[in-house]
This record gives C-alpha cells, sequence and structure tokens, in this order.
C-alpha cells in the first residue's frame, strides 16, 4: 500500500527547493540525503524529482546496486542512458572533447573518430559538468544518485568531483546514503560536508502524530483506532513499514474496505501482522501462487535490480508464465517495474526473500541462473555470472568470469575496480593455473597502471619464476618484464628496473633504451641518461612516444645547468607530440614547459594551467598532480598561499590515491607552506610524512633543510637559521651534485654577509646548476658584498647594479631579504645606498606581512644608526571596485603611478621600493583585473560610475 504523499518531511522538502531554485539561478550545489532503511530517502527524492519536472528541470536519475564487488559507473550509466532515450546530447562544440568521456556511460555516443575512450575520471566528472551546463542553461538540472553506499570506487570519485566543482553550474546533485553502510562512501560525505562542497540531510524516523498522519493518507479515510495504534507501535516511524504493515492487514483480510470506502478490521491484527518486516514479507509470499513465490526467490538471487531474461531458462517456464508472476509481485509491491529491467522495491525486501531460503536451496538456483546467463545468447555483465557462479561453489568458473569483468574494467580506467575483481578471481584458483596465470599478469598490470611498484613487483617477479617454470616462450616473459621494469622506473626504483631490463635488450631496443635513459637520470647521471636517450632516438623510428620520453629526458638533464637548452629539448618533444595527436604527451611536456617558468622566475601560470588542463583532458591524472604541486611553488613565489595551500592539498590527494613516488617532495613542499603561513607544528607534521615516504631519498633529506626550513626561516628573519639549514642541505648535495637546488647562491650570500664566505661563492661558481638565474643573481649579490667588504665600494656598487638590472630575481619576497642582507653589509662596511635599501626591505617585509623580519629589519636599521621610518598611522582605504578584486593597499599604489603613465622605475623610486617589486605588483594587477596591458590596467583606477571599469561584471 502506497503513500500517496509524502509526509512529515517539510523541512527537508523545503531546503531541496531551496537548493533546486539556486540550480536554476546558476549557482549549483550538492544535498546528501542520509537515513536509515526506509525512512523515507526515496520518497523525498522523488517528490524532489516530479516536482522539477513540473518546473521544467532537466532530470537525471540513477542508483546503485548490492553487490560484492559493484559495477563501475552503473548509478552515472543508469542516470545518462535513461536520460539519452528520451533526448539528444546537446549540439555544441564545447561538448565534443567531453564525447568520449560520456561514452563511458552511454556507449552510443562514441563514434570512434577521437582515437580511444577517455578514461580519466576527473575528466569524466568534468563532462558531467558540462553536460548540465549545456541540458540545463536557462532551467537547471537535477542529477539524482540513490544508493550511494553501494557504490563503485569510481563513481565516488567522479562524485567528489562533481560536488567539489559544482558551484558555477546549474546543476542541484542530491544522493542518499545510509549512515555506516560504507566506510568509504561515510568518509567522502563527511569530507565534502567539511569543506563545504556538500550539504547533509539527516532523515530520521516520523514521529507518532507524523505515523498517524501518513496512515491516514495510505488509507485515504477514517482509520480504526487498533490499526493506528498498532501501525504506531509496530512501525517505529519507518515509512516503509508504515506502508509494509498495512499491506500485510490487507493482505491477510485483517483490513477491508467497506462499500462506503471506510475501513473496517474483520479479523485480529496481531494474527496477521508479523513480528518482523522480514516476516511481513515472507507471509505476503506465503499468499501467493508457487510460481510466483519461485520467481520471486529467483529474482532475489539475482540482485536487488535484476534482468527478468535468465529467469525462464533457469526456472524451466515460459516467458509468459515469468511475467505474469512478475506482474503478481509488483501488483504486491514486493518488485518495481523499470524501463528495462525490474527491482526490489527495497533492500529490505530482497534481504526478506533471501532469508526464507536455505543454503542449498540459495546454492541450486544460482546454479541454475548461472547456467542462463552463461548461454551464448544471454546478455548478462560478467560480474553478475562470477558472483553466481561463486554462489553456486564453481569456483573455477566464478574465478574466470571475474577476471573478464576485471578486464572489462581495466579498459574502462576503473583501477580500483579492476583491482578487487581481479584479486576475487585469484582467490579462488590456484596460482599456477592457466586461469591462475592469466590473473596474476592482469594484476601485475593493474598495481603497474594504479603506480603501486612494491605490489607490481611481488605479483610480477612471482609470476616471471612460474612462466619460466613452466618453460614459456621468450615472447611471453619479454612484455612481463617490461611491464616489470616501467612499473619500478615509475615507482623511483631504479636498482629495480635495471635488472629487470637487463635479460630484455634486443625484445625492444627503442623502449629498453629510453627506459634506461629515465633509470639514468633517476641515480643522478645527467650525462649518462643523455647518451642513451640518444640511442632511443636513433632507435626509435616511427615510434613518436618514444622520442617523445627521449626528448623530456634531454631536457630533464639539461633543466639544472641550461635552462635554454632545455627548453630546446622540450619544445622538440612538444612538437612531435602535437604532430602526432599525443595527448598524454603533450601534458606531460606542458608541464615540463610550465615548470622552466618556475626555474626562470617568470611570473605566470598559463603553462601550467595549460598542462593542467591537457592532462585532465588526457586523463594523465599523474601529470595534473605533479602541475598541482608546481602552482603551489609558484604562488608561494607571490606569497599567494590560500591557493597555494589548495593546490597543495589536491596533489598530496591524488599523489596518494596514485602512489606516485613524488608523494614525498609534495608532503616538503606543503610544509613549507605551513611555515610560511606561521604553522609550525603543521610543517613539522608534513616534514615527517615526507620522509617516511622514502627515508632513505637524498631528495628528501636535503629538502626538509634547504627547501623548507632555510626559507621559512629566512622568511621570519632568522638568518642564522636560514644560513645553518642550507648549510645542512649543501652538505647532501655534495654528495649528489646533480639534485636541483637552486638556492646555493642564497646559501653563498648568507656565507659572506655573516662570515668570510669566499669558500662558498667559489663552490657556487664552479658548481652545478650555475646557470640558474635564481643562483647567479643571489652569488652576484655575494660578490658585491665581498668587494664592498675590501673596499672597492665602486665595484661593489656596479656588481649590485648589474645583478639587480640583469637578471631575473627569485620569488619576490626572498629578493626583499637577499637586498636586506646587502643593506646589512653595506651599512657595516660604508659603500651602497644602505639607508634606501634598509627602506625598500622594510617596505617589502611589511608589504609581504612578515612581521618578524620586519621587526628585526627595524633591529637592524637602528644599529645601523638609520633612522626608521614611523608606521603608517593608517592606510588608504582600497576603493570598494579593486577590493572585490583582491588588491592590496600597495598594489592600489602601484595602480595610480601606473595611471599617471610612470615607468616601473619611477614608480620604484616614488615609493622606495626595488623595480623588481613594482614589477610583481603590476603583474599582480594585470592578472586580477584581466587586463592586456598597462593602458587598460590604468581604467581601473575610477570606480565604474567615474567611467571605470565595471569590475563586477568580471
Amino acid at each position: 500500500m502506497k503513500c500517496p504523499v509524502l509526509v512529515g518531511r517539510d523541512t527537508e522538502t523545503g531546503l531541496l527547493r531551496a537548493a533546486t531554485q539556486r540550480a536554476v539561478d546558476g549557482r549549483g550545489g550538492t544535498v546528501v540525503l542520509s537515513g536509515e532503511p526506509g525512512v523515507g530517502k526515496s520518497r523525498a527524492v522523488a517528490a524532489l524529482q516530479s516536482d522539477a519536472e513540473e518546473h521544467g528541470l532537466v532530470v537525471l536519475s540513477g542508483r546503485a546496486v548490492r553487490a560484492s564487488t559493484p559495477t563501475p559507473l552503473r548509478p552515472l550509466s543508469e542516470a545518462l542512458l535513461a536520460w539519452l532515450r528520451r533526448n539528444e546530447l546537446p549540439a555544441s562544440t564545447r561538448m565534443d572533447p567531453f564525447r568520449p568521456s560520456l561514452a563511458r556511460l552511454a556507449p552510443q555516443l562514441w563514434d570512434g573518430r577521437a582515437g580511444e575512450q577517455a578514461t580519466s575520471l576527473v575528466l569524466l566528472g568534468e563532462a558531467l559538468l558540462r553536460l548540465a551546463a549545456a541540458a540545463g542553461e536557462g532551467r537547471g538540472c537535477l542529477l539524482v544518485l540513490e544508493d550511494l553506499h553501494w557504490a563503485d570506487p569510481e563513481t565516488l570519485a567522479v562524485f567528489e568531483y562533481v560536488a567539489d566543482n559544482v558551484a558555477d553550474v546549474p546543476l542541484l546533485v542530491v544522493a542518499t546514503t545510509r549512515p555506516g553502510e560504507s566506510a568509504a562512501t561515510q568518509q567522502l560525505v563527511d569530507a565534502l560536508v567539511t569543506r563545504g562542497s556538500a550539504e547533509r540531510l539527516d532523515l530520521t524516523v516520523l514521529d507518532a502524530a507524523a505515523t498517524d498522519a501518513m496512515v491516514a493518507a495510505c488509507l485515504g479515510g477514517d482509520v480504526p483506532s487498533e490499526v493506528r495504534q498498532f501501525v504506531t507501535a509496530n512501525a517505529e516511524g519507518v515509512p516503509l513499514l508504515v506502508e509494509e504493515l498495512l499491506t500485510g492487514m490487507q493482505a491477510a483480510g485483517a483490513l477491508v474496505a467497506a462499500p462506503d470506502g471506510t475501513w473496517q478490521v474483520a479479523g485480529p491484527i496481531t494474527a496477521a501482522v508479523p513480528e518482523t518486516f522480514a516476516r511481513t514479507v515472507q507471509l505476503r509470499l506465503q499468499t501467493q501462487e508457487p510460481v510466483v513465490q519461485q520467481v520471486a526467490r529467483a529474482a532475489a538471487v539475482l540482485g536487488s535490480d535484476f534482468d527478468w531474461t535468465p529467469l525462464p531458462a533457469a526456472l524451466e517456464l515460459d516467458d509468459a508464465s515469468v511475467l505474469q508472476a512478475l506482474r503478481t509481485l509488483v501488483d504486491q509491491q514486493i518488485v518495481a517495474a523499470r524501463e528495462q529491467s525490474f527491482a526490489f522495491r527495497h533492500a529490505l525486501t530482497r534481504e526478506a526473500v533471501l532469508a526464507a531460503l536455505l543454503p542449498p536451496e540459495r546454492a541450486e538456483l544460482a546454479r541454475r541462473l548461472a547456467e542462463a546467463c552463461a548461454r551464448p545468447d544471454a546478455d548478462v555483465d560478467q560480474q553478475t555470472l562470477a558472483e553466481l557462479f561463486d554462489l553456486a561453489g564453481d569456483a573455477e568458473r566464478s574465478a574466470g568470469a571475474w577476471h573478464t569483468a576485471a578486464v572489462d574494467a581495466l579498459g574502462k580506467g576503473a583501477l580500483a575496480t579492476a583491482l578487487e575483481m581481479v584479486g576475487r578471481a585469484g582467490d579462488l584458483v590456484e596460482p599456477d593455473s592457466e586461469t591462475g596465470l592469466a590473473v596474476r599478469q592482469t594484476l601485475l598490470e593493474v598495481h603497474a597502471l594504479a603506480g603501486d611498484s612494491p605490489a607490481a613487483l611481488r605479483v610480477g617477479e612471482s609470476l616471471v619464476a612460474d612462466l619460466e617454470r613452466s618453460g614459456a616462450a621468450a615472447d611471453r616473459l619479454a612484455p612481463v618484464r617490461l611491464r616489470l621494469a616501467r612499473a619500478a622506473y615509475a615507482g623511483g626504483l631504479w636498482d629495480e628496473a635495471a635488472d629487470l631490463l637487463a635479460p630484455i635488450d634486443g625484445v625492444d631496443p627503442a623502449g629498453t633504451a629510453v627506459l634506461r635513459a629515465g633509470v639514468a637520470l633517476g641515480r643522478l647521471q645527467p650525462d649518462q641518461a643523455v647518451a642513451e636517450a640518444q640511442v632511443a632516438l636513433a632507435a626509435a623510428g616511427e615510434r613518436a612516444d618514444v622520442a617523445c620520453e627521449a626528448w623530456e629526458v634531454i631536457g630533464r638533464a639539461a633543466r639544472g645547468r641550461d635552462v635554454l637548452q632545455a627548453e630546446e629539448a622540450f619544445e622538440e618533444a612538444y612538437r612531435i607530440a602535437e604532430q602526432h595527436g599525443l595527448g598524454h604527451w603533450r601534458a606531460r611536456i606542458l608541464q615540463q614547459l610550465g615548470s622552466l617558468d618556475l626555474v626562470g622566475r617568470r611570473p605566470t601560470e598559463d603553462r601550467l594551467l595549460a598542462a593542467r588542463a591537457a592532462a585532465l583532458e588526457a586523463g594523465s591524472l599523474a601529470t595534473a598532480a605533479i602541475v598541482d604541486l608546481q602552482l603551489n611553488l609558484l604562488r608561494i613565489r607571490y606569497l599567494d598561499l590560500e591557493r597555494a595551500m589548495a593546490a597543495a592539498d589536491a596533489a598530496i590527494a591524488l599523489m596518494t590515491r596514485l602512489r606516485l613516488p613524488a608523494l614525498g617532495s609534495a608532503y616538503l613542499i606543503r610544509a613549507m607552506t605551513h611555515g610560511l603561513a606561521g604553522r609550525p607544528e603543521e610543517m613539522e607534521v608534513d616534514l615527517a610524512a615526507g620522509l617516511r615516504t622514502a627515508p632513505d631519498d637524498p631528495e628528501l633529506i636535503a629538502g626538509k633543510d634547504a627547501h623548507v626550513r632555510g626559507p621559512v626561516a629566512l622568511a621570519r628573519g632568522r638568518y642564522d637559521e636560514a644560513r645553518a639549514a642550507f648549510a645542512a642541505g649543501m652538505e647532501v648535495y655534495r654528495l649528489h651534485p646533480g639534485l636541483a637546488f637552486s638556492m646555493r647562491g642564497l646559501w653563498a650570500l648568507l656565507e659572506t654577509v655573516h662570515g668570510d664566505g669566499a669558500a662558498a661563492r667559489d663552490e657556487v661558481r664552479d658548481g652545478p646548476q650555475i646557470t640558474s638565474p635564481h643562483n647567479w643573481f643571489a652569488l652576484r649579490y655575494a660578490d658585491a658584498v665581498a668587494l664592498g667588504r675590501e673596499g672597492r665600494a665602486e665595484e661593489a656598487e656596479q656588481t649590485f647594479a648589474d645583478a639587480t638590472w640583469t637578471h631575473p630575481g627569485p620569488e619576490p619576497w626572498m629578493e626583499v631579504h637577499m637586498r636586506g642582507l646587502v643593506a646589512r653589509a653595506a651599512a657595516a662596511d660604508g659603500w651602497g645606498e644602505p639607508e634606501l635599501w634598509f627602506r625598500q626591505t622594510l617596505d617589502g617585509l611589511v608589504e609581504a606581512g612578515q612581521t618578524e623580519a620586519a621587526s628585526a629589519c627595524r633591529a637592524a636599521m637602528r644599529d645601523a644608526g638609520i633612522a626608521v621610518p614611523r608606521k603608517a598611522a593608517g592606510a588608504r582605504p582600497v576603493p570598494n571596485h579593486l577590493q572585490h578584486l583582491g588588491v592590496t593597499a600597495r598594489e592600489y599604489d602601484v595602480l595610480e603611478l601606473v595611471a599617471q603613465g610612470l615607468t616601473n622605475q619611477a614608480i620604484a623610486e616614488r615609493l622606495f621600493l626595488s623595480t623588481r617589486t613594482v614589477e610583481t605588483h603590476v603583474a599582480r594587477l594585470l592578472q586580477r583585473t584581466g587586463s592586456g596591458g598597462r593602458g587598460q590596467l590604468a581604467t581601473y583606477v575610477a570606480p565604474p560610475s567615474a567611467g571605470g571599469r565595471d569590475v563586477t561584471a568580471i
């Protein structure tokens, strides 16, 4: 007996309608309805869908179903497929790049013209957002995902991406879930709610008054008091049980409708109503014909959501008999009919039916169903077949079906699901059987693609040994060894990769040579890496992917010593990737080019953002994670710490999921972000986490001091601490000169200001990476200090000026500290313009918010006998239209002078800043306003009402 109205959910319905209206207005959101089974989640969603459809919203709806290993992306596929039966994909060029991703959910969208289907889950999430934006423009979209607690890992990953990025899309996502049913789903929902990406509505049971109201609504008239009392006492406020109890009374004849429409009690209701919900369902089934009971039990073995077509063959019935039985079950509200399948009305209903079966009965039904599903003409997925054979006790056939399902999932890029499926297969067969060997080879591939090198090596080494014992041919062994070697290389296991490559040199000359090149670079042997890369290029022939990888190795090897040579190599790799349409390599090389912007101190995110977009489009999640890390470093340059932290968090989350070897570096970079933001405890936690990933990695050992503690101490004006930290890092770098360290020059400057520094300057000048702009810049400052100390004031001033004007400096805030260090030495040794340099330093430190360092600068000025300027009583307020863009008070000062037509040098002199700092402010202003140049920038000085740009439209 179905209740015709939604009872007792006014608050929840109001919140959902408000969220729907926001989606219509272009502001998306995510709502998770959480509650125990039967509490009314689906009812609330059904009411929302009906309301949304009445108001013209685009509605897509799908649900996950209970399975030992859920089908990848099932609820999303169901939602899109159902919508496409009545609609066409919006005809938009903006949608075209996302058709390959959507084709994972709806194969009819795949036209085969764009290469292989996209496998990136992030890109799939973006495709759904683009679809919602195109289909719901002007009216809004609603995406419903029911029973998220049974969803596969891939669906959860896509749901997370959509929830995090739906704010500016006219889409409301509503998911339902049970608390405590799935730890993974619970953790994801908690995380989304914590960071504001989702809102959770907890549905509780109905109170007594609402239960009474629901009983009255179900019966549509006066309700006998004993019925109301019984239902209230036994339903426990669960709406589903209210309906089931009333249905059971009616089916048993205890509750009958009189001719006048009223309801009467015709018998003892306590005898007709069971003590539990399961008993209620079982009693209702017992009143039906045997064939109906038989169909219900077989359907329950098939699953919560089932295809009816195997039932006739399994039960030796004709189609008409099975369909008539299903019609009866629908009428009895035990199952519900869908467009192309049937489903038990609730998971509790299916569980109640299964509970009535003895284990042998369940196994026999599973066997008969499995045989029916295994017929050539049956259209049943391999996962269902595997579960049926497993339940029937046929381990070999179950393993074969699990393996086929795993290969299918792997082809869709569903690595987590594939890993679980292949694991199920491996548990069912002997590892050295033919099926077992095939399963282990697929397991090796899954681990390798997931970046889990230790697991891939364990599986692969055992597999190779067994294949050798079985006398496998070389052509079967070689691909396994090459896959193992690449897995070891991806995991940073250089020695293991080299050992695995040794026996297969002649099998794939180009592939093994380029892998040897990467291994040599990993071992910090750049010359050997370049030599091997040249061998790979010579052997590559038409293999564009090998050529791209070889040029990438050459560029990486050159990056530490010759930025121009590195850029030439990366540009060649990019040309090849573009020419051959290699999306993965195009993204990867864009990332490498973007990394040169960091080395070259270019104030732009353009190439890195382009690399990230290309990586997501190509499904290269590992590359996207590296880009996030580099965006963190670029944003740290301008102390944009909030956005830097967001990039670091995204990188660490993705690297953890993919088990990438750069995870340790990611933790160190986030540690520096914490340190610069004044969170020393969080910094130390991340340092420890980074070192735990690879305790013997010299890059991490050196980096904790040279790239974290040193810069953080510098930012606080604690120069002795910074000097000690850089010195500790240098001890490691001397043992591994191939490691990149762009602050060698800064170390030499600190050594020179606080000591003699001659040895340090010589070491940097004659050592690796001297062509790094950062190192050269700081070394020239150190040379100026040394010349001034020798009394060669004119040469010192010229060297200082040359460094400032002819070389790109480090991060602006670091350059401020370097200028302050030079000012201290110049004041002590009597050369240059220490008062001006001190004032510029102090102004920069105050602007950067580095108050501790600013205090230290004031103390140094007083020690030098230089008057310390008073702190401003109050800065001029930034106009509202510029505050909207995040423009600071100092940037507003610069903006006004730009509008007057002053050059950067003239602005620097007027504001007592360095020219480099002014350049940084101008770059920030161009970025914040989206201006194309200084002339356009000047239009932002006046508010919109006075003829300036209307920034609210940006």
